[in-house]
């Protein structure tokens, strides 16, 4: 198998987009270790893959949240793991509801937080760790990065802000082994999504966004940083 003896750290991977890409990395024998401060989604996570005789799933109490809780996660991997090959950021929530000019701040600042903030965080934590020779980091990002989004704004900044980290990340560890990739996403097929009776046929599961991750992983050739999964008939 493409990922057997290797270890994935896949933060957000209790998500609706994250579960979908630890499926695709235990069906390639990857060690997926998946940090969580919410038991009952890392329980969730494991009912949702326990058909899946390869692969290890490793639960963990952390998050990157903050810088402490960042620095905790980060120690305990290096205790387990001391160096791991792949590592997804799938972060973030969504909020909107109000024009530019009248956003509440403690919205802002939250959003900031949680979907700026939080990425940085995992970065400083993941890619220290990587496989200098030959590891990977993937950004998982939506397409409110590239445009406009009224009574939303922030959370597009936000996004917007996430790509230009993202491509200077890569240029910053262009010396090294070390792939970066940014994953611009559309709308998914995800399970609470289709449980409400929402989806359309051009759009992804998540799961083939983790089968997209595990390619790039086994070609290990960078053609490009960012990578475009907005619908099927429409990747890039």
């Amino acid at each position: 198998m493409i990922l057997e003896n290797k270890v994935a750290v896949v933060a957000g991977g209790a998500g609706g987009v994250g579960e979908g890409i630890v499926r695709a990395l235990l069906k390639n024998g990857a060690t997926v270790v998946v940090p969580s401060r919410t038991p009952y989604k890392l329980e969730r996570l494991k009912e949702y893959v326990a058909d899946i005789p390869t692969g290890q799933l490793a639960t963990v109490d952390g998050s990157v949240n903050t810088e402490e809780n960042a620095r905790r996660l980060s120690e305990s991997l290096f205790q387990e793991f001391k160096q791991i090959d792949l590592a997804v950021a799938s972060l973030g929530g969504w909020h909107q509801g109000y024009p530019l000019y009248s956003y509440p701040m403690h919205e802002w600042n939250r959003i900031l937080a949680d979907n700026l903030t939080s990425h940085l965080l995992a970065i400083k934590t993941f890619v220290p760790l990587l496989d200098p020779r030959k590891g990977s980091y993937f950004h998982i990002n939506g397409f409110s990065a590239d445009e406009a989004y009224p009574m939303a704004g922030p959370l597009a900044m936000a996004a917007a802000a996430q790509k230009s980290m993202i491509q200077t990340l890569a240029k910053e560890v262009d010396k090294t082994g070390i792939n970066v990739f940014e994953l611009i996403l559309g709308p998914m097929k995800t399970r609470d999504r289709l449980k409400h009776g929402h989806g359309q046929d051009d759009w992804y599961f998540p799961e083939e966004i983790g089968d997209y991750i595990v390619h790039l992983v086994e070609s290990h050739i960078q053609e490009k940083v960012v990578h475009y999964l907005l619908k099927k008939e429409a990747s890039a």
